[in-house]
């Protein structure tokens, strides 16, 4: 990869109650390098967090000296958490963990977008991109480790329920009477999870094993032929089934792919859950239903720390790929009667502009991004295209002018404004280099450089982004629910809409906001008073 084109990375973090791993991999799971440290979960957060930023930086500037950029921070948790905000509930394992704003802390950090993933739903996405579950699109994940999680991929997303809480299945009751988890007797965790296991041996042979038996001791014991370890593997593994057999019937999913146990012990294990599947399920979705273990084995959990960057990315690849479907039908059907309104309208906006909220630490992050350059004596660069050429103007204007009250006159170019170079540049060298060519000649280390483009997959836009990124500008793309479709800037702000004129009403208020920050630093208290009088 030459210093010209440097390789687009990941920073992952997969974060446990007894270790975490801080990794930088690419795109495709290829893992470029590996940091490792106890959790120490009896600590308080803010001693964990400094800790596991320390390796952040160490990985961080690894990738810096050979030349990656680094696009985003990726962490796989166990829950309970708040997916989208990436805030973390108090999870058993981090007792001191308590709703935790992990995604706008490292965000604020880093100046990098952060994605946040349930630990189950990213083993999920592991072997669904890079594993046993390439190529299908209806997938069950077990962990089937030391407790018994899950993840859904239904219809080639992940499913995360009303509340991110889907694939908590170790939950299920299955008797009433069995060895306790999750403070119930009978659970499928207690059966089936390494812990249940070893609760099952006791259970069935109450006198033969010590009390310090280990899941790893029984499972060693099973495959060296050991009858009595045996025959609880066995056990376990009808208590499996019968579990198996719900998500089978409910869920129809080609396949149900096994964690840490499912590899471990194979067939030993899994033949008696297939058993069972088969007597008891449906004939046609058994008879289409695999059960195997997953085949990323010991690299599951570097992979999966991974997957929520990865996933995001791939999302919204498809998500544009259906949005041009979409354009094509509706054009096809142009004559039909339209039956939108004034009214329609209306609520569609109201509707995308209150869920900024769902964007609002990315938002925040960009507008003190942008303060934070100003006050150090540095400069915004604005360009779009269309519409959004009259947003990067406008946002020029009210630095330069004002916003509010008037303040001293503050920096900034819109690559749009000026016909002779935008018409030099568009003959002489081709409009993808329309605004890249201009960032070259103006953007300094520090400025910011600002991409508008709703759809994400402006290639003026884009390149004009990777110009500022290698002149050391911090870049911010304003863009649509699909996102870039390139990963080119330090911040992108998407808001949650494919339709173009929601998302550049978004636009506005957000450069609006930016404004309202901006403001705030740099309005003298005594000028405050001195409100617009002309707009």
């Amino acid at each position: 990869m030459s210093a010209a084109n440097p390789m687009n990375t990941i920073i992952g973090l997969d974060i446990g109650g007894t270790k975490t791993a801080v990794l930088e991999g690419t795109y495709e799971a290829e893992i470029l390098q590996r940091r490792e440290i106890p959790t120490q979960a009896q600590d308080s957060f803010t001693v964990t967090f400094e800790r596991i930023c320390a390796e952040v930086d160490l990985v961080l500037n690894a990738a810096r000296l050979a030349n990656h950029n680094v696009s985003a921070l990726s962490i796989a948790i166990g829950g309970p958490l708040r997916i989208a905000e990436g805030i973390i509930l108090q999870p058993p394992h981090l007792p001191n963990w308590v709703d935790v704003p992990l995604k706008a802390l490292l965000e604020r950090r880093y100046q990098l977008p952060v994605y946040v993933e349930h630990d189950g739903n990213a083993g999920a996405l592991a072997e669904y991109y890079f594993g046993a579950a390439r190529g299908c699109r209806n997938v069950v994940f077990l962990t089937a480790g030391t407790g018994l999680g899950g993840g859904l991929i239904l219809d080639g997303r992940i499913y995360r329920g009303s509340s991110d809480t889907a694939g908590e299945v170790g939950h299920i009751r299955l008797a009433d009477t069995g060895p306790v988890e999750y403070g119930k007797a009978g659970s499928w965790e207690a059966f089936c999870s390494g812990a249940g296991m070893v609760k099952l041996a006791h259970q069935l042979f109450p006198s033969h094993w010590p009390q310090s038996l280990t899941t790893r001791e029984l499972v060693t014991l099973a495959l060296d032929g050991d009858r009595r370890a045996r025959e609880v593997i066995v056990k376990s593994g009808e208590w499996l089934g019968r579990g198996l057999a719900i998500l089978v019937d409910t869920l129809n999913p080609e396949v149900i792919v096994l964690g840490s146990l499912g590899g471990a012990l194979g067939d030993l294990y899994l033949d008696p859950a297939r058993a069972v599947v088969r007597s008891e399920c449906l004939p046609q979705p058994a008879s289409i239903c695999r059960i195997i273990p997953a085949e990323l084995g010991g690299r599951i959990g570097d992979i999966a720390a991974l997957v929520a960057a990865i996933d995001t990315l791939r999302t919204r690849s498809n998500l544009n790929e259906r949005t041009q479907e979409e354009d094509k039908q509706s054009m096809s059907s142009i004559n039909k009667p339209v039956q939108s309104g004034f009214n329609t309208a209306l609520a569609d906006s109201v509707s995308v502009q209150s869920r900024l909220a769902e964007i609002a630490h990315t938002i925040e992050a960009s507008a003190l991004a942008i303060c934070e350059a100003l006050q150090h004596g540095h400069k915004v660069i604005v360009c779009g295209n269309g519409g959004s050429a009259a947003q990067a103007q406008h946002l020029a204007g009210e630095l330069v002018g004002k916003y509010g009250p008037v303040r001293q006159s503050l920096p900034s170019i819109a690559l749009t404004a000026d016909s002779g170079v935008v018409t030099c540049i568009a003959n002489d060298f081709g409009y993808d280099q329309l605004f890249s060519r201009q960032v070259e000649a103006f953007a300094q280390s520090g400025d910011i450089v600002v991409g508008i483009t709703t759809s994400g997959r402006s290639p003026n836009v884009l390149k004009a982004l990777e110009a500022g990124h290698k002149r050391g500008a911090v870049t911010i793309a304003l863009t649509g629910q699909a996102g870039l479709v390139n990963a080119t800037a330090d911040i992108v702000v998407a808001v949650p809409s494919v339709s173009t004129a929601r998302i550049q009403e978004s636009h506005a208020f957000i450069v609006h906001y930016w404004c309202d920050v901006v403001d705030a630093a740099f309005v003298n208290p005594s000028s405050a008073k001195l409100q617009d009088t002309g707009r």
